[in-house]
Protein backbone atom coordinates (compact mmCIF):
# COMPACT_ATOMS: atom_id res chain seq x y z
CA UNK A 1 0.00 0.00 0.00
CA UNK A 2 1.04 3.61 -0.46
CA UNK A 3 0.50 6.34 2.11
CA UNK A 4 -2.82 7.52 0.72
CA UNK A 5 -4.25 3.98 0.56
CA UNK A 6 -2.98 3.24 4.08
CA UNK A 7 -4.64 6.34 5.55
CA UNK A 8 -7.88 5.68 3.68
CA UNK A 9 -7.94 2.10 4.96
CA UNK A 10 -7.67 3.19 8.58
CA UNK A 11 -10.27 5.94 8.16
CA UNK A 12 -12.73 3.36 6.81
CA UNK A 13 -11.98 0.68 9.43
CA UNK A 14 -10.26 -1.53 6.86
CA UNK A 15 -7.00 -3.36 7.53
CA UNK A 16 -3.90 -1.69 6.02
CA UNK A 17 -0.64 -3.48 5.29
CA UNK A 18 0.69 -1.62 8.35
CA UNK A 19 -0.32 1.35 10.45
CA UNK A 20 0.54 4.78 9.03
CA UNK A 21 3.62 6.20 10.76
CA UNK A 22 2.52 9.82 11.01
CA UNK A 23 2.68 13.14 12.79
CA UNK A 24 -0.62 14.98 12.55
CA UNK A 25 0.80 18.14 14.21
CA UNK A 26 3.86 20.21 13.50
CA UNK A 27 6.64 20.29 16.09
CA UNK A 28 7.10 23.01 18.71
CA UNK A 29 9.48 25.77 17.58
CA UNK A 30 11.61 25.13 20.67
CA UNK A 31 11.77 21.43 19.81
CA UNK A 32 12.93 22.16 16.27
CA UNK A 33 15.54 24.60 17.57
CA UNK A 34 16.89 21.94 19.91
CA UNK A 35 17.02 19.35 17.16
CA UNK A 36 18.77 21.74 14.79
CA UNK A 37 21.44 22.22 17.46
CA UNK A 38 21.74 18.41 17.57
CA UNK A 39 22.10 17.89 13.82
CA UNK A 40 18.69 18.31 12.18
CA UNK A 41 19.12 20.25 8.91
CA UNK A 42 17.96 23.83 9.30
CA UNK A 43 15.29 25.67 7.37
CA UNK A 44 12.90 22.83 6.53
CA UNK A 45 9.13 23.28 6.61
CA UNK A 46 6.86 20.85 8.45
CA UNK A 47 6.33 18.62 5.43
CA UNK A 48 10.04 18.49 4.57
CA UNK A 49 10.70 17.38 8.14
CA UNK A 50 8.15 14.60 7.77
CA UNK A 51 9.99 13.41 4.68
CA UNK A 52 13.38 13.76 6.38
CA UNK A 53 12.24 11.47 9.21
CA UNK A 54 10.71 9.00 6.76
CA UNK A 55 7.16 9.51 8.01
CA UNK A 56 4.08 8.77 5.94
CA UNK A 57 3.40 12.23 4.56
CA UNK A 58 0.32 14.15 5.73
CA UNK A 59 -0.17 17.55 4.08
CA UNK A 60 -2.54 19.97 5.81
CA UNK A 61 -4.10 23.21 4.61
CA UNK A 62 -5.83 25.52 7.12
CA UNK A 63 -8.59 27.76 5.76
CA UNK A 64 -8.85 30.58 8.27
CA UNK A 65 -11.63 33.20 8.06
CA UNK A 66 -9.53 36.16 9.24
CA UNK A 67 -7.53 38.47 6.98
CA UNK A 68 -3.89 39.20 7.92
CA UNK A 69 -5.02 42.83 8.26
CA UNK A 70 -7.44 42.06 11.07
CA UNK A 71 -6.34 43.90 14.24
CA UNK A 72 -4.57 41.59 16.67
CA UNK A 73 -5.70 41.15 20.29
CA UNK A 74 -3.78 43.07 22.93
CA UNK A 75 -2.80 39.76 24.56
CA UNK A 76 -3.69 36.08 24.23
CA UNK A 77 -7.39 35.66 24.84
CA UNK A 78 -8.20 39.37 24.66
CA UNK A 79 -11.18 40.55 22.60
CA UNK A 80 -10.85 42.07 19.14
CA UNK A 81 -14.50 43.14 19.06
CA UNK A 82 -17.47 43.03 21.38
CA UNK A 83 -20.62 44.05 19.49
CA UNK A 84 -22.59 43.08 16.40
CA UNK A 85 -21.91 46.52 14.95
CA UNK A 86 -18.15 46.10 15.30
CA UNK A 87 -18.38 42.63 13.77
CA UNK A 88 -20.32 43.92 10.77
CA UNK A 89 -17.79 46.72 10.28
CA UNK A 90 -14.91 44.25 10.22
CA UNK A 91 -16.73 42.19 7.62
CA UNK A 92 -17.45 45.24 5.44
CA UNK A 93 -13.75 46.11 5.57
CA UNK A 94 -12.77 42.62 4.38
CA UNK A 95 -11.09 41.62 7.64
CA UNK A 96 -13.31 38.57 8.12
CA UNK A 97 -14.56 35.97 5.60
CA UNK A 98 -12.61 37.44 2.71
CA UNK A 99 -12.19 34.81 -0.03
CA UNK A 100 -9.63 36.75 -2.06
CA UNK A 101 -6.56 35.00 -0.71
CA UNK A 102 -7.57 31.45 0.09
CA UNK A 103 -4.37 29.46 0.75
CA UNK A 104 -4.04 26.40 -1.47
CA UNK A 105 -0.24 26.61 -1.51
CA UNK A 106 0.56 23.34 0.22
CA UNK A 107 -2.00 21.27 -1.63
CA UNK A 108 -0.73 22.63 -4.93
CA UNK A 109 2.92 22.10 -4.01
CA UNK A 110 2.29 18.46 -3.06
CA UNK A 111 -0.38 17.71 -5.67
CA UNK A 112 1.79 15.25 -7.62
CA UNK A 113 2.65 13.28 -4.48
CA UNK A 114 -1.01 13.13 -3.52
CA UNK A 115 -2.02 11.89 -6.94
CA UNK A 116 0.71 9.23 -6.85
CA UNK A 117 -0.31 8.13 -3.36
CA UNK A 118 2.89 9.32 -1.64
CA UNK A 119 0.93 11.82 0.47
CA UNK A 120 -2.48 12.08 2.11
CA UNK A 121 -4.25 15.45 2.26
CA UNK A 122 -6.28 16.90 5.09
CA UNK A 123 -7.61 20.34 5.85
CA UNK A 124 -8.99 22.40 8.71
CA UNK A 125 -11.99 24.70 8.97
CA UNK A 126 -12.55 26.75 12.09
CA UNK A 127 -15.48 25.45 14.07
CA UNK A 128 -18.33 27.13 15.86
CA UNK A 129 -16.78 27.35 19.31
CA UNK A 130 -13.34 28.32 18.01
CA UNK A 131 -14.28 31.05 15.53
CA UNK A 132 -16.34 33.32 17.83
CA UNK A 133 -13.77 32.92 20.60
CA UNK A 134 -10.96 34.28 18.39
CA UNK A 135 -12.92 37.50 17.94
CA UNK A 136 -14.68 37.92 21.28
CA UNK A 137 -11.82 36.76 23.53
CA UNK A 138 -11.83 33.80 25.88
CA UNK A 139 -13.91 35.06 28.81
CA UNK A 140 -16.32 37.33 26.86
CA UNK A 141 -16.99 34.44 24.47
CA UNK A 142 -18.17 32.21 27.30
CA UNK A 143 -20.46 34.98 28.58
CA UNK A 144 -21.79 35.59 25.06
CA UNK A 145 -23.65 32.26 25.09
CA UNK A 146 -25.89 33.92 27.71
CA UNK A 147 -25.63 37.62 26.88
CA UNK A 148 -25.24 37.81 23.08
CA UNK A 149 -26.92 34.81 21.47
CA UNK A 150 -27.89 36.81 18.39
CA UNK A 151 -24.25 37.73 17.74
CA UNK A 152 -23.12 34.13 18.28
CA UNK A 153 -25.65 32.76 15.80
CA UNK A 154 -24.81 35.47 13.28
CA UNK A 155 -21.08 34.69 13.50
CA UNK A 156 -21.61 30.98 13.10
CA UNK A 157 -23.99 31.26 10.17
CA UNK A 158 -21.48 33.55 8.46
CA UNK A 159 -18.79 30.97 9.17
CA UNK A 160 -20.95 28.26 7.55
CA UNK A 161 -21.49 30.41 4.47
CA UNK A 162 -17.76 31.15 4.22
CA UNK A 163 -16.91 27.47 4.67
CA UNK A 164 -19.34 26.42 1.94
CA UNK A 165 -17.60 28.76 -0.49
CA UNK A 166 -14.20 27.41 0.60
CA UNK A 167 -15.36 23.85 -0.02
CA UNK A 168 -16.75 24.74 -3.42
CA UNK A 169 -13.33 26.01 -4.51
CA UNK A 170 -11.43 23.22 -2.76
CA UNK A 171 -13.33 20.35 -4.35
CA UNK A 172 -12.87 21.72 -7.85
CA UNK A 173 -9.22 20.61 -7.70
CA UNK A 174 -8.49 18.45 -4.65
CA UNK A 175 -9.86 15.38 -2.88
CA UNK A 176 -8.49 15.33 0.68
CA UNK A 177 -8.83 12.20 2.76
CA UNK A 178 -10.04 13.85 5.96
CA UNK A 179 -10.60 17.20 7.66
CA UNK A 180 -10.88 18.69 11.12
CA UNK A 181 -13.06 21.34 12.65
CA UNK A 182 -10.75 23.30 14.95
CA UNK A 183 -12.62 23.67 18.24
CA UNK A 184 -10.61 23.22 21.48
CA UNK A 185 -13.77 23.34 23.54
CA UNK A 186 -12.45 21.00 26.25
CA UNK A 187 -9.59 21.28 28.66
CA UNK A 188 -8.41 19.01 31.47
CA UNK A 189 -11.74 18.94 33.32
CA UNK A 190 -14.03 18.46 30.34
CA UNK A 191 -16.09 20.68 28.03
CA UNK A 192 -16.42 24.41 28.62
CA UNK A 193 -20.07 24.49 27.58
CA UNK A 194 -23.16 22.42 28.27
CA UNK A 195 -24.80 19.89 26.00
CA UNK A 196 -27.72 22.33 25.74
CA UNK A 197 -25.50 25.09 24.38
CA UNK A 198 -23.68 22.66 22.10
CA UNK A 199 -26.98 21.60 20.55
CA UNK A 200 -28.13 25.20 20.14
CA UNK A 201 -24.97 27.02 19.06
CA UNK A 202 -22.76 24.41 17.36
CA UNK A 203 -24.57 21.31 16.11
CA UNK A 204 -26.89 23.07 13.62
CA UNK A 205 -23.91 24.62 11.86
CA UNK A 206 -21.95 21.35 11.55
CA UNK A 207 -25.03 19.78 10.01
CA UNK A 208 -25.13 22.37 7.25
CA UNK A 209 -21.59 21.44 6.14
CA UNK A 210 -21.63 17.67 6.58
CA UNK A 211 -23.51 16.78 3.37
CA UNK A 212 -20.97 18.37 1.00
CA UNK A 213 -18.06 16.95 3.01
CA UNK A 214 -19.44 13.43 2.89
CA UNK A 215 -20.45 13.71 -0.78
CA UNK A 216 -16.78 14.34 -1.51
CA UNK A 217 -15.50 11.39 0.50
CA UNK A 218 -13.99 13.39 3.35
CA UNK A 219 -13.88 11.84 6.82
CA UNK A 220 -15.00 14.55 9.25
CA UNK A 221 -13.11 14.88 12.54
CA UNK A 222 -13.01 17.45 15.30
CA UNK A 223 -9.79 18.79 16.86
CA UNK A 224 -10.32 19.46 20.56
CA UNK A 225 -7.70 19.30 23.26
CA UNK A 226 -8.31 18.20 26.83
CA UNK A 227 -10.75 15.63 28.18
CA UNK A 228 -13.23 15.01 25.38
CA UNK A 229 -14.68 11.82 26.89
CA UNK A 230 -18.03 13.43 27.66
CA UNK A 231 -18.52 15.62 24.60
CA UNK A 232 -17.39 13.08 21.99
CA UNK A 233 -20.90 11.70 22.04
CA UNK A 234 -22.26 15.16 21.29
CA UNK A 235 -20.10 15.38 18.19
CA UNK A 236 -21.11 11.89 17.15
CA UNK A 237 -24.80 12.78 17.46
CA UNK A 238 -24.17 15.87 15.29
CA UNK A 239 -22.76 13.61 12.56
CA UNK A 240 -19.00 14.01 13.00
CA UNK A 241 -16.97 10.84 12.53
CA UNK A 242 -13.98 11.13 14.84
CA UNK A 243 -11.61 13.18 16.94
CA UNK A 244 -7.99 14.07 17.68
CA UNK A 245 -5.56 14.39 19.54
CA UNK A 246 -6.72 12.33 22.61
CA UNK A 247 -4.49 13.99 25.20
CA UNK A 248 -3.22 11.55 27.78
CA UNK A 249 -2.42 14.30 30.32
CA UNK A 250 -6.15 15.08 30.41
CA UNK A 251 -6.89 11.45 31.29
CA UNK A 252 -8.06 10.39 27.83
CA UNK A 253 -7.64 6.68 27.20
CA UNK A 254 -8.10 5.50 23.64
CA UNK A 255 -9.10 1.96 24.60
CA UNK A 256 -11.86 3.23 26.87
CA UNK A 257 -13.06 5.54 24.10
CA UNK A 258 -13.05 2.67 21.60
CA UNK A 259 -15.28 0.60 23.86
CA UNK A 260 -17.68 3.51 24.27
CA UNK A 261 -17.56 4.77 20.67
CA UNK A 262 -16.81 1.77 18.42
CA UNK A 263 -17.42 3.62 15.13
CA UNK A 264 -15.49 6.85 15.82
CA UNK A 265 -12.16 7.49 14.08
CA UNK A 266 -9.26 8.42 16.37
CA UNK A 267 -5.91 10.11 15.69
CA UNK A 268 -3.20 10.73 18.29
CA UNK A 269 -3.32 9.24 21.76
CA UNK A 270 0.41 8.59 22.34
CA UNK A 271 1.55 10.30 25.55
CA UNK A 272 4.03 13.04 24.56
CA UNK A 273 5.25 13.40 28.15
CA UNK A 274 7.06 10.04 28.15
CA UNK A 275 8.89 10.39 24.83
CA UNK A 276 12.19 11.32 26.51
CA UNK A 277 12.12 8.52 29.11
CA UNK A 278 13.80 5.74 27.13
CA UNK A 279 12.94 2.52 25.35
CA UNK A 280 11.09 0.76 28.19
CA UNK A 281 8.70 3.70 28.65
CA UNK A 282 8.15 4.01 24.90
CA UNK A 283 7.40 0.31 24.53
CA UNK A 284 4.95 0.42 27.43
CA UNK A 285 3.10 3.31 25.79
CA UNK A 286 2.96 1.64 22.36
CA UNK A 287 1.63 -1.51 24.01
CA UNK A 288 -1.04 0.58 25.75
CA UNK A 289 -2.42 2.06 22.52
CA UNK A 290 -1.82 -0.82 20.11
CA UNK A 291 -4.92 -2.90 21.03
CA UNK A 292 -7.17 -0.01 19.95
CA UNK A 293 -5.23 0.39 16.71
CA UNK A 294 -5.72 -3.31 15.94
CA UNK A 295 -9.48 -2.77 16.05
CA UNK A 296 -9.29 -0.29 13.16
CA UNK A 297 -10.18 3.33 12.74
CA UNK A 298 -7.24 4.62 14.77
CA UNK A 299 -3.98 6.23 13.61
CA UNK A 300 -1.44 6.32 16.42
CA UNK A 301 0.43 9.62 16.71
CA UNK A 302 1.87 11.89 19.36
CA UNK A 303 -1.07 13.33 21.32
CA UNK A 304 0.11 16.84 20.53
CA UNK A 305 3.29 18.56 19.45
CA UNK A 306 6.50 16.82 20.54
CA UNK A 307 7.87 18.79 23.53
CA UNK A 308 11.42 20.21 23.66
CA UNK A 309 12.39 17.79 26.45
CA UNK A 310 12.66 15.19 23.65
CA UNK A 311 16.11 15.09 22.08
CA UNK A 312 16.72 14.25 18.44
CA UNK A 313 18.03 10.84 19.49
CA UNK A 314 14.93 10.32 21.67
CA UNK A 315 12.73 11.08 18.69
CA UNK A 316 14.64 8.75 16.40
CA UNK A 317 14.20 5.97 18.95
CA UNK A 318 10.48 6.73 19.13
CA UNK A 319 10.22 6.43 15.33
CA UNK A 320 12.25 3.20 15.29
CA UNK A 321 9.83 1.62 17.75
CA UNK A 322 6.81 3.17 16.01
CA UNK A 323 7.80 1.39 12.80
CA UNK A 324 8.20 -1.85 14.70
CA UNK A 325 4.77 -1.63 16.33
CA UNK A 326 3.13 -0.39 13.11
CA UNK A 327 3.49 -3.90 11.70
CA UNK A 328 0.19 -4.95 13.19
Amino acid sequence: MNTRERVQAVLHFERPDRLPVIEWASWWTQTVERWESEGLPKGMNNFERQEYFGLDLLVQQWFGPRSPNLPRPAYHGAPILSTLEEYEAFRRNGYIHNLDNLPFEWFERYRAKHESGEAAFWFTLEGFFWFPRTLLGIEPHLLAFYDQPKLMHRMNQDQVDFSLRVLERLFRKYRPEFMTFAEDLSYNHGPMLSREFFDEFLAPYYRQLLPILKENGVTVLVDSDGDISECLGWFQDAGLEGILPLERMAGVDVSALRRRYPKQVFVGGFDKTIMHLGEAALRKEFERVLPAARQGGYMISCDHQTPPAVSLDDYRLYLKLFREYAEI
